[in-house]
């Protein structure tokens, strides 16, 4: 049993230096990066200096500190912990 909550990845946006990613049907925050407050090696191209963000559409469990993937089929049931299962008046 676990006591994460599973998300639907949403699009990851960049705006100048901001990158965020959030929840495709709750908005939680999934991603939330400045750009100008990481660190790079001098080597690395300007075009590689991006921070991993998670696969639009696929599912994250996120439990305090811990993001993991979950494995799922397209047109699969949401876990029983997937904020897609929560009531309405929560996530919106």
């Amino acid at each position: 049993m676990t006591a994460g909550v599973v998300h639907i990845v949403g699009v990851a946006i960049e705006i100048g230096p901001l990158i965020r990613q959030r929840c495709s049907w709750c908005g939680a925050v999934l991603v939330d990066c400045d750009l100008r407050l990481m660190g790079f090696e001098e080597r690395t191209p300007p075009e590689e200096r991006r921070p991993a963000t998670w696969t639009s559409g696929g599912l994250v469990e996120i439990d305090g500190n811990m993001t993991t993937v979950v494995d799922h089929e397209d047109g699969a049931v949401l876990p029983a912990n997937s904020c897609g299962l929560l009531d309405p008046a929560v996530t919106a």
